[in-house]
């Protein structure tokens, strides 16, 4: 199996899925008024053929994004009448589709307010429903199992609901950098029947399931699918490859609530022992000694496709990172494509944290002699060699700029934090989570106690056209803090978190201004700046925090928390996530009131 199929499913295209008209879903942005007609409204019409489906996973497939889009106000204040959001529409309108939503909604909306609002609807409801979903309140997950390509594994967990309704949830979770949420699917049968024609496929394609096949208890999958989408961002970007990911997410997340809690989850000490774990301590033999004693870092260091290169520690340290890399991932230190090639300079090197800045000055020099060298001693066709050297250049020319682009820096500052877990350096992971809370390690170097300055709105630095927009968040952002902080005289207090919520916003105009331009309440915008810097710096959040969510809803007179707004605004800003606990991703924060 080639290495661009170890992160497809053999099912993605094997298994018959009614699917729903997505592409409504996501072109009708925009919640009609409650009083058209229920025939002509294109959201019920997309869920109408999913409810009436035979595939039990079909209509979760189709509401799923709808669940999300119900709690994100971005959109709504401009379309719909002050007061009334998209769930009210669909109160509105009474028939059986809103019927089948409200339950989706009751069963798995993140927001505690929606979810309540759903269930009281439903008590006026009589439409009758298939169990797939009126039994989603009865849900169980009966059992779960796994199995790994080398690069990552699939985790398969069957939900089982009233009337012997049965389906099986599929989620392809690669491990490096670390474990993450790369792709998901569910389909509407039992687990032996899927767990059948993967074996069947794999047998076509001179494989074993039973081999790799590996029974998981359903609390180690939740711990497993926890860890997973801890790291997976919710503003991922949909590949035209994946059908149902990550629309899937409040659907994922639903079935994870469903197992238990107490599990143990992926040992990335044990997932990436070349990279981050052994290999980087002292093992008894390193990826690049071979077992007659060959040294291939020095082999390469030596050859005549490193003559050019500056010798030294910088050089060898970065030819062993590889080698660790590709050993770990593919099981050779030398296996070079171009596939794999465009993997670590994308993704790859633009984030790693270990290694030093002169060993990230030879990656434009170094990585081509490396390639180059390797793929020499494998004995491949100077053609191959060719194609591959040449597939690198324009990605070696964009290197520099990828990263030091923000969002990789961010990115950086996780990792570091990762590999301080990896180290068990409490003093190591002590520094990276406050130079992740405080914006790096240069940062972190300068800091002093001096309170940030009493600063207003650089308007200037916005786009004209979005001056006046600025402006009106600005005087949201003064009337909601005044009132949030009401209970906490001091006007410093007041003052320091105004100007660090100001120098966000400046931060968000230059790095993604066209978040700012997306239709969105000015009143929620404001709200969720001050949620980002508030939580940021324990202002806000579970106690000891002396402000809670609740503060912030009355204080801005919102009907349910900016959750959504404030992830769409740490994305553009390019804020990295903060961590708590050994591998527990915690809430994103940032643009803490100590930064500059």
């Amino acid at each position: 199996m080639s290495r661009r199929r170890h992160d497809r499913h053999p099912l993605g295209r094997g298994v018959a899925r009614q699917r729903s008209n997505r592409h409504a879903l996501h072109t009708s942005r925009h919640a009609p008024s409650p009083v058209e007609p229920a025939a002509e409204n294109p959201l019920i019409r997309a869920l109408r053929p999913a409810l009436r489906s035979d595939d039990p996973s079909a209509f979760w497939v189709a509401a799923a994004p709808l669940v999300t889009e119900l709690a994100n106000l971005e959109h709504q204040a401009e379309v719909l009448p002050e007061g009334v959001d998209l769930l009210d529409t669909f109160l509105e309108i009474n028939v059986a589709e809103t019927t089948a939503l409200l339950h989706m909604v009751a069963a798995m909306s993140p927001d505690e307010g929606l979810r309540s609002r759903a269930q009281v609807g439903l008590t006026a409801r009589r439409q009758p429903m298939p169990p797939q979903v009126s039994g989603l309140a009865q849900a169980s997950v009966a059992e779960a199992v796994a199995f790994s390509d080398g690069a990552g594994e699939n985790l398969m967990v069957e939900l089982v609901l009233p009337r012997g309704v049965r389906a099986v949830l599929i989620s392809y979770i690669p491990w490096s950098p670390s474990p993450y949420v790369k792709d998901t699917f569910v389909v509407g049968e039992s687990m032996a029947e899927v767990i059948r024609k993967y074996r069947e496929i794999m047998a076509r394609e001179g494989g074993s399931l039973d081999a790799v096949l590996e029974v998981v208890t359903t609390a180690d999958a939740r711990a497993r699918f926890s860890q997973a989408l801890a790291n997976t961002s919710a503003e991922v970007e949909q590949s035209a490859d994946w059908e149902q990911w990550p629309m899937l997410r409040p659907f994922v997340e639903f079935v994870v609530g469903r197992m238990p809690e107490g599990g143990t989850g992926y040992d990335e000490n044990d997932l990436l022992s070349g990279p981050l774990g052994a290999s980087l301590t002292t093992p008894e033999r390193p990826p690049w000694i071979l077992e007659d004693g060959t040294d291939l870092v020095q082999e390469f260091t030596v050859s005549e496709h490193a003559a050019d290169l500056k010798p030294g520690k910088a050089v060898e340290d970065l030819a062993a990172y590889l080698m660790i890399l590709l050993d770990a991932s593919f099981g050779d230190p030398l296996g070079w494509d171009s596939e794999l090639a465009e993997w670590i300079l994308s993704e790859v090197l633009p984030t790693v944290p270990m290694l030093s800045k002169a060993a990230v000055a030879q990656i434009p020099a170094a990585l081509p002699a490396l390639v180059g060298w390797s793929l020499e001693r494998k004995g491949e066709e100077p053609s191959v060699i060719a194609q591959t050297l040449s597939a690198l250049t324009p990605l070696l020319e964009e290197f520099p700029a990828r990263r030091a682009d923000p969002h990789m820096r961010a990115r950086r500052l996780e990792e570091q934090v990762d590999y301080a877990l990896e180290l068990e350096d409490s003093t190591a992971l002590r520094l990276a989570d406050l130079a992740l809370r405080a914006g790096g390690f240069e940062v972190l170097a300068e800091l002093d106690t001096t309170p940030l300055p009493t600063e207003e709105l650089a308007l200037a630095l916005f786009p004209e056209e979005l001056r006046g927009l600025a402006a009106e968040i600005d005087a949201h952002l003064v009337e909601g803090v005044t009132a949030l902080l009401e209970q906490r005289p001091g006007s410093a207090e007041s003052d320091e978190l105004l100007t660090a919520c100001r120098r966000l916003l400046v931060r968000v105009a230059q790095l993604d201004d066209a978040v700012l331009r997306r239709k969105a309440s000015t009143r929620n915008t404001a709200a969720a700046v001050v949620s980002i810097i508030a939580r940021g710096n324990d202002l806000m959040g579970y106690s000891p925090a002396p402000l809670h969510e609740k503060d912030l809803r009355r204080a801005f007179d919102l009907r349910s928390a900016p959750s959504q707004r404030a992830r769409s605004l740490k994305e553009a800003a390019a804020l990295p996530h903060r961590y708590t606990g050994r591998r527990k991703r915690a809430g994103p924060c940032g643009g803490s009131l100590v930064t500059s």
